[in-house]
C-alpha cells in the first residue's frame, strides 16, 4: 500500500516500518479469522487482545533493534499459525462437504504457491542483485523489467493475500452452514471470488 510505495521511493527507515509492520497487523486479522471461524455469534476478546499485544510487542522491539530478520521471524510465525489452522479446518470440512473441501484446498495451494514463488524470487533478487543489474544493463529496454524479481514479490504476495481473504470468507460460510448458497468463481480461471448461486444452480 502507501507505506510500501513510500519506502521503495525513499528507502528511508521510517517508511520501511510503514511497509513491513502492516504485514504483521494484517496477518493478525487472518489469524483471528482462522481461530474464530467456528464461532457462531460474538467475539473472543482474549484472542483479540493477545493479537493486539503481539502486534504492539513486535512494533516496539522492531523500532528499537532495527533488524529485518526479527520482522521476518515475527511475520513467519504468524503465517505458520494461519497455515496450520487452515489445514486443520480443511481436515474437518473434508468429513462433511466434499465440494467445499475441494475449493478450500485449491485456494490454500494457490495462496501458498503465490507466496512461495514470490519468496524464492525475492531471495534470488537479494542474493544475485549485482548479476541481475548487469543482465538488465545489456538487455533490450523492453526486456529489462522482466528481471526486476522484487516486483514479482509484490505481485505474488498481493495475490496470496487476496486469496487468503477469500479463503477465510469461504471457510466462514462453510462453518455457518450457508456455503451452499454460494459458489467460487474464477477470473481468468485463476483468481477466485465468491458469488451467490444462480437460481438454476
Amino acid at each position: 500500500g502507501l507505506g510500501s510505495w513510500l519506502f521503495h521511493m525513499t528507502l528511508q527507515y521510517q517508511w520501511q516500518l510503514a511497509d513491513e509492520l502492516p504485514m504483521v497487523y494484517g496477518t493478525c486479522i487472518c489469524i483471528y479469522c482462522a481461530l474464530q471461524a467456528d464461532v457462531k455469534v460474538g467475539t473472543d476478546i482474549y484472542v483479540a487482545l493477545a493479537l493486539f499485544g503481539y502486534s504492539a510487542v513486535v512494533t516496539l522491539v522492531y523500532v528499537q533493534i532495527r533488524k529485518p530478520v526479527f520482522h521476518q521471524v515475527a511475520y513467519g510465525l504468524e503465517v505458520a499459525i494461519v497455515l496450520v489452522r487452515s489445514m486443520l479446518h480443511q481436515i474437518e470440512v473434508r468429513k462433511t462437504n466434499a465440494r467445499a473441501y475441494s475449493e478450500l484446498v485449491h485456494m490454500f495451494w494457490l495462496g501458498v504457491g503465490a507466496f512461495g514463488v514470490s519468496f524464492v524470487l525475492w531471495n534470488i533478487d537479494n542474493i544475485f542483485c549485482t548479476n541481475l543489474r548487469a543482465l538488465r544493463a545489456v538487455l533490450p529496454a523492453p526486456l529489462g523489467p522482466l528481471f526486476q524479481l522484487h516486483a514479482y514479490w509484490h505481485i505474488g504476495t498481493a495475490l496470496g493475500c487476496y486469496v487468503s481473504i477469500v479463503y477465510q470468507q469461504y471457510l466462514r460460510l462453510v462453518k455457518l452452514g450457508t456455503v451452499d448458497r454460494f459458489r467460487i468463481r474464477r477470473l481468468a480461471m485463476v483468481v477466485p471470488y465468491i458469488d451467490r448461486c444462480k437460481k438454476t444452480e
